[in-house]
């Protein structure tokens, strides 16, 4: 509600804001519970107020002879019915209440020295004092919050009344207070009122006043946009569930030194991130997370994940098998791939929170999202189940499980202790995982029916009423991709060529090498945030420019943005030196091989590069971009070899380039 401020101009009923017309908005009274005198004056007054507002036309003298209020009266009644109230609306109706008070009391009476018989004759004296001196306010509430949050510094701990009232008393004097006025012409010098004053203060506010009782945690309030949250899930993807769970497993990475001899080194835990179908409770898709914390670039991954049509892993455990009727919607159920959902619902984690994916998960699948209230699990309460199945299935029964709190028995039970070889590896989780959450979709529920089973019965019982992406822009899903506008740039006179700078590091193209007339012009790149070997290149009005591949040594080695940052800030600090003719991303897994064996937040940086380049296949738009040679070659008569003739019975015969020796260059000379 808007605050409205007629001040000294002339009051017109014409200009009572729309706002105010509006009925809905005035808080109602239950006049069934006054007695009779009350609840005839009230209705009167109700009654003057309607026709005061809502009819303009109405002469006031008709109003008055109607209701029996006077003019005055009415002037009035309608300044009490638009104060604010302390629950943050306007008074309303509620103003019209007979004897109800609206505005606070407010002391205009100097206040004179307290007598050593005498008591009271200084009410209203500290809000007087507070409302000459502001500060004084402002003082009061900084000190409050500060009395209820952690300490980040050597201070005292939850500092009491006392002390506050002290620091008072000192800014009092720095306002210019004299020691003949109030609070230093009182005994206490005002401390009782000031303590009425803080716990006043906390009580505005709900969370104030359990901080300040001593609460370690306050629920989330009831907002207006929870009347607007996903409604009850009536068929397949109309509301999905998404999340991230830290799977409770100790895991080990395996690295291999340039010898070809493999070092087991132990990994924090991982995050496993999954989008639900609340209706059927299937698994549309899910990725994996080496980190920490799971990024946008992760939650991009696993949307992409349940949109485009699985991909079965090729599983390197022997014997490890999806059983008969497990699998994921968009492989098993023709009509699930490229689904699109009604509702997405996710929670306040700033990874899902990302305005970059969120936009693109609009523009793409074209759902609404609905980020429920923070810290409340429960307003999820089909992913958090679904999590909890899982670990207690799955996680929890394996070696090196931590459990679902530090004093679970099967924590204890489940400490391999210095024994690291029955500990999991990344590639077994990999599987397992792909195992797992197959079979979980085949497994047959309370219901009578697996997930998918229920999914395939509704979408029959539908016939095909699932929205889905329009097969023209199938190949266009860039959910997991970002993008970015940069500047052609090139010079004709010092002969560099046109190219687009992305991370310090050049791109071109053969197309774009060679149009001079290009330099200067503005094109939006696509980059896939796990393999920025290539991007995708279109100009301002749409059209495509093409691919553009990284000058070399970054051509080769598939890696991910953030490693080349990393490469970056360790190069600058003279940790890491490459060669002219070195590979950057080997010098850096080298230089991480080193420090994984002390530090594991390098294991985990070796486990997100064998990322790098892994999900390309999950994507339907990304061109592959010609790798060049790594070494100078002899040069290659391509454009004579591999032209196609024309062979008897109107078949093409291709010419296979000849194998031409490279030439090989010895970097280093080892002298026994």
């Amino acid at each position: 509600m808007k605050t409205f401020a007629f001040g000294s101009l002339r009051f017109q009923r014409e200009s009572i804001p729309v706002e105010l017309r509006d009925w809905s908005v005035w808080p109602i009274v239950d006049d069934l519970s006054l007695d009779d005198e009350q609840r005839k004056a009230y209705q009167c007054r109700e009654k003057a107020i309607r026709y005061f507002v809502g009819n303009p036309e109405m002469r006031i003298a008709d109003i008055c002879r109607a209701t029996g209020v006077s003019t005055s009266t009415l002037y009035r009644l309608f300044e009490r019915c638009c104060e604010k109230h302390p629950d943050g609306r306007i008074y309303g109706f509620r103003g019209l209440i007979r004897y109800q008070r609206v505005a606070r009391y407010s002391r205009t009476k100097p206040i004179a020295r307290s007598g050593v018989k005498e008591k009271g004759g200084a009410a209203g004296a500290f809000s007087m004092l507070l409302d000459r001196y502001p500060s004084l306010e402002v003082f009061l509430v900084k000190e409050l919050k500060r009395r209820i949050r952690r300490i980040d510094a050597a201070e005292e701990v939850r500092k009491s009344v006392k002390k506050i009232h002290k620091g008072f008393l000192e800014k009092c004097r720095e306002l210019g207070i004299g020691v003949d006025d109030y609070p230093f012409n009182q005994d206490y010098c005002g401390l009782r009122s000031l303590a009425t004053h803080l716990k006043r203060l906390a009580n505005q506010s709900f969370e104030l006043a359990s901080r300040n009782s001593g609460a370690s945690s306050v629920g989330a309030p009831m907002t207006s946009s929870e009347r607007r949250a996903a409604p009850a899930a009536l068929n397949p993807f109309e509301v999905v569930e998404f999340d991230g769970h830290k799977i409770d497993l100790r895991l080990v990475l395996t690295v291999q030194d340039p010898y070809g001899l493999e070092t087991r080194m132990e990994l924090g835990r991982i995050w496993i991130l999954v989008v639900l179908d609340i209706l059927t409770r299937a698994v549309l898709g899910y990725t994996l997370a080496y980190g920490k914390e799971y990024t946008k670039d992760d939650v991009a991954a696993a949307l992409q994940a349940s949109l485009l049509p699985h991909q079965p892993r090729k599983l390197k455990i022997p014997g490890l098998a999806i059983r008969a009727g497990g699998g994921f919607p968009s492989d098993v159920i023709p009509e699930a791939a490229f689904a699109c959902w009604e509702w997405f619902r996710f929670d306040n984690a700033q990874a899902n929170l990302a305005y970059d994916t969120l936009e693109r998960l609009c523009e793409v699948v074209g759902c609404w999202t609905d980020a429920g209230p923070p810290g409340q699990p429960n307003q999820r309460p089909f992913i958090e189940q679904f999590f909890r199945v899982i670990a207690a299935h799955f996680a929890h029964r394996i070696a090196g499980t931590t459990g679902s709190r530090p004093d679970d028995i099967v924590r204890q039970l489940g400490d391999p202790g210095s024994k690291a070889e029955l500990l999991m590896s990344l590639d077994e989780l990999e599987d397992l995982i792909e195992v797992v959450l197959a079979n979980y979709n085949g497994e047959v529920g309370a219901s009578g029916r697996s997930p998918l089973e229920a999914m395939a019965h509704h979408i029959a019982k539908r016939r095909g009423f699932i929205r889905s992406i329009p097969r023209e822009q199938r190949g266009k899903i860039r959910l997991i991709q970002q993008a970015r506008i940069v500047t052609i740039r090139g010079s004709i006179k010092d002969g560099v060529r046109p190219h687009v700078n992305f991370e310090h590091v050049r791109y071109t193209s053969d197309v774009l090498g060679n149009n001079p007339g290009l330099i200067g012009k503005k094109v939006r790149i696509y980059f896939n945030p796990f393999d920025i070997r290539c991007l995708t290149a279109f100009f301002m009005d749409g059209a495509e420019l093409g691919v553009l591949t990284a000058s070399r040594p970054w051509c080769y080695t598939p890696h991910s943005l953030r490693v080349r940052q990393d490469i970056r800030r360790l190069r600058a600090l003279g940790k890491i030196k490459i060669g002219e003719d070195d590979d950057p991303v080997e010098a850096w897994v080298k230089n991480k091989r080193a420090e994984a064996a002390r530090s594991k937040s390098a294991r985990h940086q070796l486990a997100k590069h064998r990322q790098s380049g892994s999900k390309l296949p999950r994507e339907t738009n990304l061109p592959q971009a010609p790798v060049e040679p790594r070494h100078n070659s002899a040069p290659s008569h391509s454009n004579e070899t591999n032209r196609s003739k024309a062979g008897e019975g109107g078949q093409s015969l291709v010419e296979h380039p000849k194998p031409q020796p490279k030439s090989l260059k010895i970097k280093r000379t080892i002298v026994f």
